[in-house]
């Protein structure tokens, strides 16, 4: 009985536990349990949805939705302060928010003098937004806007868009005329400048293009807007030659806008020039190591013989290494205040959106500086090299800024293999390393040089005393 039994359970599977299902594309039957079945379901589901709008289609020329801060930034331990509004809440995702209640009225007030400066009426520019309501919703993650109508979100549109233009405009002026008017307190519209770079802060840049087209003064605006970013860049990387702007500029909105500035084109980007003593010292000293040497600060590079000076532009992408007698790695100077981190943690935010095509290059950036700055030792050579302002605070404030903020972050290696590469192979030459022990024990400073110049000479009389006292005995034999 009983092994009649088994070879029923063998010839025919319970209808409870097994199920038969075929795929179109598969010849034969498979029979799988419930469970099975929901996870191959499950999967096929995926692989038939690969448009689907939770994972888009990315291609060169889309545009990324404004959207909110991903999970594995926002959440980590002291990170909120960097994406959360200060004071004014731009757009739909911190609309509403009771805590930046009180820059509404600022807001309001800034839309009327907008309005009155540039003599167009109101609902001419509501309008304006309203027509355009269906693209600007497209901007946005359909579950990010459910709470607001068409009318609602044109009206938010048309006040916030309206505010932005004329606070950046009037960062531009700063007439006294401007400040009594407005009659604004300084600090709200300082911190509001901030807000204008959160990732959760942005407004659609087609906001500000309708508006602009709607004045007959847009271009002064448009300028505005450009003196307004470059501004910021020179608050982020200090004074240099600007390079070039792509045709193609992330138009998306501010932070894209200002990212498109700091990562403008340049001729010299990531280049490694030897000079004819610089070839013949890494020729002459080549090795092959099976595990080559690495390197982390500004101190062990100084140490390798390798100083640092400021790049010809203020791109992110102007870094570059030079070999002479002495090594020379070319970055931008960087500014340090308390904005720095908000900004980058934007940038960074930002190209970690699914729906951005990108390279990481202002986190391959941090992830190269955080590699220079170890300790407080470090900011201070970079200080002291005239390289990094410092507004934030003590070296050793700014050093756990960027220890703090690039921690998990994922760069591209590619982007400053280059330069890395001959680095390394530079700290690897023991001819160079030589060379760097003797300049900074005899040349480095004025008083070791006059030491090592007194040395020679010492040594020089030296010598021509024994050959003159040896000329002499030898004449006195004869």
């Amino acid at each position: 009985m009983c092994l009649e039994k088994l070879k029923m359970l063998r010839e025919e599977p319970s209808p409870e536990t097994r199920l038969q299902i075929c795929d179109g594309n598969e010849e034969e039957l498979h029979f799988m349990s419930i469970r099975e079945k929901e996870n191959f379901r499950y999967f096929r589901a995926l692989k038939k949805s690969s448009n689907d709008d939770s994972v888009p289609a990315q291609s060169s020329k889309s545009k990324p939705l404004i959207q909110r801060v991903p999970f594995t930034l926002s959440e980590k331990k002291n990170f909120k302060k960097y994406f959360e509004p200060r004071v004014v809440a731009i757009g739909p995702l911190h609309h509403g928010n009771r805590r930046l209640q009180p820059a509404e009225k600022a807001k309001l007030k800034l839309a009327v003098l907008f309005t009155e400066e540039h003599r167009v009426a109101e609902h001419v520019l509501y309008k304006k937004i309203k027509q355009d309501i269906g693209y600007l919703k497209k901007c946005y993650k359909p579950e990010d806007i459910e709470d607001y109508d068409d009318e609602e979100l044109a009206w938010m549109f048309f006040v916030d868009g309206c505010a932005v233009l004329k606070a950046i405009h009037y960062s531009k002026s700063k007439q006294e005329k401007q400040k009594d008017e407005l009659n604004i307190k300084v600090d709200i519209l300082a911190f509001a400048q901030v807000d204008l770079f959160m990732l959760e802060n942005q407004l659609p840049f087609r906001v500000l293009e309708l508006l602009i087209s709607s004045v007959h003064d847009g271009k002064d605006l448009r300028e505005s807007i450009d003196v307004f970013i470059d501004n910021k860049i020179k608050r982020t990387i200090a004074e240099g030659k600007k390079g070039q702007p792509r045709q193609d500029q992330d138009r998306t909105h501010l932070l894209g806008l200002l990212r498109e500035r700091l990562l403008a084109e340049t001729n010299n980007k990531n280049k490694s020039t030897k000079t004819i003593i610089g070839k013949l010292l890494l020729s002459c000293g080549a090795k092959q190591q099976q595990y080559p040497k690495t390197f982390r600060s500004i101190n062990e590079l100084k140490e390798a013989g390798i100083r640092v000076t400021p790049s010809e532009t203020s791109s992110l992408r102007d870094v570059n290494f030079y070999v002479g007698f002495l090594g020379t790695l070319k970055i931008p100077r960087i500014v340090v205040d308390d904005s720095t981190g908000s900004k980058f943690m934007n940038l960074v935010a930002y190209e970690m959106c699914p729906d951005f095509k990108n390279e990481f290059e202002v986190t391959s950036y941090l992830c190269f500086l955080d590699s220079l700055i170890d300790t407080a030792q470090d900011v201070k050579e970079l200080r002291h090299a005239g390289m990094l302002l410092n507004y934030l605070g003590s070296d050793q404030e700014v050093a756990d800024l960027f220890n703090n903020i690039t921690t998990d972050l994922v760069p591209d290696l590619e982007m400053y293999h280059d330069v890395t590469d001959k680095i390394r192979k530079y700290c690897d030459n023991p001819w160079t390393t030589c060379i760097a022990k003797a300049y900074y024990t005899h040349f480095s400073t004025p008083w070791s040089f006059l030491g090592f110049l007194g040395a020679l000479m010492g040594l020089l009389f030296t010598a021509i005393q024994a050959y003159y006292s040896m000329r002499k005995a030898t004449m006195g034999q004869k």
